[in-house]
Order: C-alpha cells, then structure tokens, then sequence
C-alpha cells in the first residue's frame, strides 16, 4: 500500500488491486478514512470538516493524476507521487 502523498499529518494511500469505486485511503493521528474518486465522497471513517475541505480541494486539482494512480494500481504499475494541496504549504 504505497504512500502517494502526505500532507498536514496525513498520509495518502492507494492500495493495489483495490475494490471499486476508485477511492483514497488516508491515515492521521488518531483517525482513518475512505475517499470516493471522483467526488471526494467520504466513504468510511470521518475527517474534521477543514480536513474534509482540504482533501475535497486537493482531490479536484489532482484529479487526472489519482485516476492514473488508480488505472496503475489495478494493473499492479508503480504509482505515481503527488504533490501536497496548495493548502498545506
């Protein structure tokens, strides 16, 4: 389960293989949570709603790039590293 970016104690994970829809994992001090690609969907778990916002905002900038990851990880492809949100510099 390769890390593809980590920003403001998160760390951002796509696993191989992984059941659809297309999603994101995330894990935090304390707290883990699912995200639906495209719409940023919160899928299982909860995120405070500035996190949520982030990673909302985050997901649509770098959406062709997590659909490539995601198109990779279901072929068993090395994945690509993705820049923090504009928000966490």
């Amino acid at each position: 389960m390769p890390c593809i970016c980590e920003f403001l104690a998160i760390r951002v994970y796509m696993y191989f293989y992984d059941h659809e829809p297309p999603h994101l994992h995330l894990r935090g001090r304390g707290f883990s949570a699912a995200i639906a690609l495209p719409d940023g969907e919160l899928l299982a778990g909860r995120l405070s709603p500035h996190l949520e916002a982030v990673v909302v905002s985050w997901i649509r900038e770098e959406m062709v790039n997590l659909m490539e990851n995601w198109r990779r990880a279901q072929a068993g492809e090395p994945l690509l590293q993705l820049k923090p949100p504009k928000e966490a510099w």
